[in-house]
């Protein structure tokens, strides 16, 4: 049986990190959109240049083009024992075209795990980061926290309207507890 799994919550709350390493223990595929523009803009594919337009402006990447990369990824022989979907949707349209895919490989959405964390910890946690990301400055940031609440506005009552669908998970804890959590919730998926 395949598992489709969207992982959602503010920017710092770990899903990427989680996403992962459920992906490794479970041999799903992660399917983060900001990896799936990287690989399209380093290969020069026509949907990488078609976003490249956007993105060189700091304008958003229409759905469509989003949807088209997603659609490909879907394709590819790692998810079709399912996928952890990390930063998609992020917008209402585009979790509306997700089902669609999905249906369009006789799937549907298992789960979606809301990580919940407080705005005040993710602002502290993005802003404590060692990385060093280029995303981490303190203005960044606030335009990243805000714009998550746009996307939780517009994605989060496409979801709600399904009963069971959302996992709330309590974010806080080390990435450990956490993962146990989430990879017994994901299991579920698994049958």
């Amino acid at each position: 049986m395949s598992a489709y799994i969207v992982f959602f919550g503010p920017p710092g709350c770990g899903k990427g990190t989680q996403a992962s390493k459920v992906k490794d223990e479970l041999g799903l595929a992660q399917i983060s959109t900001g990896e799936l523009f990287r690989k399209h803009l380093s290969q020069e594919t026509p949907l990488g240049l078609e976003a490249q337009k956007y993105m060189s402006k700091g304008a958003l990447v229409p759905d469509e083009i989003t949807i088209g990369m997603v659609r490909e990824r879907l394709q590819e022989p790692d998810a079709r024992q399912g996928a952890i979907f990390d930063g998609f949707p992020r917008t209402g349209a585009q979790a509306k075209a997700l089902d669609q895919l999905l249906g369009e490989l006789g799937a549907e959405l298992c789960m979606v795990v809301d990580f919940k964390l407080p705005m005040e910890e993710s602002r502290r946690r993005l802003m404590g980061r060692q990385e060093g990301r280029a995303d981490d400055r303190p203005e960044v940031i606030e335009k990243r926290l805000n714009d998550h609440a746009d996307v939780e506005a517009s994605v989060m009552p496409h979801y709600r309207a399904r009963l069971g669908l959302i996992k709330e998970v309590d974010a806080h804890g080390t990435i450990d507890e956490i993962y146990q959590t989430v990879l017994a919730l994901v299991k579920t998926c698994l049958g």
